[in-house]
């Protein structure tokens, strides 16, 4: 029985490690992008744009497995009615969602709600699904706080708030499981994350070990995040998300361990500890 797979958000943070993860399980598989020859060296490309049905219904037809990956820009949520109406059209039989732990279409904060929004279009399509909701990402320590770490202190709205980080080669490791197996795993959602709950003064403390110099975690006011990311020209829609979700993390509400990599993988999930000796360049 063939299962072809069809991977969006394929040159992101999780979709590059999913793309690892789907070569060495030898996966018959290809990444849709809107920019011909962006798709990683080997791999089968697919023109597509979230914006453009015709295109999604070109890039979808003949898929059978299918991982929706959306970019968080304004037009998040009209990609994403796009896309479950072309894999209607188009005939996918299986849709692995990769959304965001908490996700709830009647919760409060705004990326909640609107990850939750989504999932529910999803669960609507009459399609069988699979919907991932991980926690933040390892990552961003390196992708968004870098520069900020590298001169010597994280600025976050996030009080002592507590997250159970995931590494997102995890994540990956987990998408790519289900969509090899996908009536395994049909009509779940599975929280990812990491295996313990840390503040970002804890993440930083453990930086400042490896590097060997000091970091410092400024917990700074909400209305000073705000404007920072209005100077840098941020969307208000995408300011929205991401101030809920600092709110979020500084109310403790994205503290909780999930055990499902351990469960799908068969192993326990990256700590953070060990992936700050893996990059420890990144921050020098």
């Amino acid at each position: 029985m063939t299962n072809r797979i069809l991977v969006t958000g394929a040159t992101g943070n999780i979709g590059t490690e999913l793309v690892k993860a789907l070569r060495a399980r030898n996966a018959e598989f290809a990444v849709m992008t809107s920019k011909a020859g962006s798709a990683p060296a080997g791999v089968t490309e697919v023109p597509g744009n979230f914006l453009d049905r015709t295109s999604l219904a070109q890039a979808f037809a003949g898929i059978d497995t299918l991982f929706l990956l959306f970019p968080m820009v304004p037009d998040m949520p009209i990609m994403a009615a796009n896309a479950v109406a072309a894999a209607k059209a188009a005939g996918v039989k299986h849709i692995v969602r990769s959304s965001g732990a908490g996700a709830d279409a009647n919760s409060a904060a705004a990326i909640a709600k609107v990850h939750g929004e989504i999932d529910a279009l999803v669960a609507a399509s009459g399609i069988p699904f699979t919907l991932l909701l991980p926690t933040s990402f390892m990552q961003n320590t390196i992708n968004y706080y870098g520069s900020s770490i590298r001169d010597g202190a994280l600025y976050a709205p996030r009080g002592n708030g507590a997250m159970a980080v995931i590494d997102v080669r995890d994540i990956a490791e987990v998408a790519a499981i289900v969509l090899t197996n996908p009536e395994a795993h049909a009509g779940r959602s599975y929280t990812l994350s990491g295996p313990e709950n840390l503040t970002d003064a804890q993440m930083v403390s453990l930086i400042a070990r490896e590097i060997g110099r000091e970091i410092k975690y400024i917990d700074i006011p909400e209305q000073t995040a705000l404007e920072a990311m209005k100077k840098m020209g941020g969307a208000p829609q995408v300011i929205e998300w991401l101030m809920s979700l600092n709110y979020v993390i500084k109310q403790g509400w994205a503290a909780g361990v999930s055990p499902m990599v351990r469960l799908i993988t068969g192993r326990e999930p990256r700590r953070f500890e060990d992936f700050v000796r893996e990059n420890v360049a990144a921050w020098k």
